[in-house]
């Protein structure tokens, strides 16, 4: 009996450790891709933003402290005043599309919810674009709205307005809204299908109940379909967010060839320097230090959201009574139906 038990208890660890092993040769692609691309560049940067680092001259390299990230603040200096200047307008650009993108597609997953005539074709038309690369869009929208009569939208007016011209704060609102016209097709998709999943799942029963009580079809949205759609919600907001703060690919692909020098967001500037090659190869260190100043103004914002829609229980002082209660009586080994009936009911 006891050369059995111990056979079993020898067949359950051998089969644990070919699950694990199983399960590490599963996840080991995305661990080798993480640590190339991600972590050892990381540690790399890091490392770097505390140097005088160029690259193409190792003999110079050396180790100066907090240098970099004193100069970073120090808004005399052109570098930081272009890294900080960049800021301005993608928060202003962040203010309108990140509440948009949404709006939109939770108004749109909403109606379709509904079961229109068609409703199928229309959805399958909403989430289509979010399939299209930033290329593809820029091409797209750089030809419609061409500053000269050949773009299409010149042509359907009879005008030649530069819709992508102007400079940052003189002239540029047009093209700012070109790059928000874009985005919301070629993004509106990706929330669509999470919100539209969201509301599939709210019960039914909670709309006939509310239905029940007289409730008409905004109080049925308010109190019934987005308390149920809460997670959704902030999961949309929260991929929404982090993509615009990181935004890039719009005003790289909806631009015109005099506005290349013009950073409008901190990965345009970022990434610029970083491309320049021996042009601003001694930069290395300082770029590796906006790197990671930028990272973590993106993680503040992030947890900054996450407290922000975080569910709040409601604590009173009746409730932590009950708590404590709950505690002695558990300590005491007996249950008081009185106490738990009257905690029951706090809610």
């Amino acid at each position: 009996m006891e050369i059995d038990i111990s056979q079993k208890i020898a067949e359950q660890k051998k089969r644990k450790r070919q699950e694990a092993l199983l399960a590490l040769a599963l996840v080991s692609p995305f661990l080798i891709v993480f640590l190339l691309f991600t972590f050892i560049p990381f540690v790399m940067g890091f490392v770097f933003s505390f140097m005088r680092y160029n690259p193409y001259m190792p003999e110079q390299n050396e180790f100066i402290g907090l240098e970099n990230y004193i100069n970073m603040f120090n808004y005399k200096n052109p570098i930081s005043k272009l890294f900080w200047d960049s800021f301005l307008t993608m928060f202003v650009f962040d203010a309108v599309a990140v509440p948009l993108l949404i709006v939109i597609p939770l108004c749109l997953a909403y109606l379709l919810n509904l079961h229109p005539p068609g409703y199928k074709i229309f959805r399958a038309i909403i989430y289509l674009p979010s399939i299209v690369s930033i290329t593809i869009v820029g091409i797209i929208f750089g030809n419609m709205f061409k500053g000269d009569s050949s773009g299409l939208v010149n042509a359907l007016l009879g005008t030649e307005i530069d819709w992508l011209g102007g400079r940052p704060w003189a002239g540029d609102t047009l093209r700012w809204l070109v790059m928000l016209i874009a985005s919301i097709w070629w993004q509106t998709g990706t929330n669509f299908v999470i919100f539209s999943g969201a509301l599939r799942d709210v019960p039914k029963s909670l709309y006939e109940a509310c239905e029940m009580d007289g409730a008409g079809r905004w109080k049925r949205i308010l109190y019934v379909t987005l308390p149920n759609i809460r997670m959704a919600v902030t999961i949309c907001l929260f991929n929404t967010l982090i993509g615009y703060l990181n935004l890039y690919a719009q005003p790289y692909v909806l631009n015109t060839l005099e506005n290349e020098d013009i950073f409008v967001s901190p990965m345009m500037f970022i990434q610029t320097y970083l491309m320049g090659g021996l042009t601003y190869a001694k930069q290395t260190g300082y770029l590796c230090a906006s790197a990671i100043v930028f990272g973590l103004i993106v993680m503040a914002f992030s947890i900054l959201e996450r407290k922000v829609t975080a569910k709040r229980r409601k604590r009173t002082r009746h409730t932590e009574l009950c708590a404590g209660v709950d505690a002695d009586r558990a300590l005491l080994g007996y249950e008081d139906e009185t106490v738990t009936e009257v905690c029951g009911n706090d809610d």
